[in-house]
């Protein structure tokens, strides 16, 4: 018995009459779209990777500053 009807308007879309889930049954087109899902995911993974490194750098730069402040009150004390 057949349980994929094919979806109207949508070649290579099948709907399984079981489950209600759509089908893609064009392989070149499935491989296509998981490419481009890597691809997007590759790069989210890196904007976070940079989000990271610049939140890192910017509480670097606030421990730098707080210690040239503490080093010129030491130089520098007020009378």
């Amino acid at each position: 018995m057949n349980y994929y009807v094919p979806v109207e308007g949508q070649d290579g879309l099948y709907r399984d009459t079981r489950t209600g889930a759509i089908i893609n049954k064009n392989h070149l087109e499935f491989k296509s779209y998981m490419k481009q899902r890597e691809k997007l995911n590759s790069e989210k993974e890196r904007i976070d990777s940079i989000q990271n490194e610049v939140l890192s750098l910017k509480n670097d730069v606030t421990d730098i500053k707080s210690m040239l402040h503490n080093i010129t009150n030491i130089l520098n004390p007020k009378s």
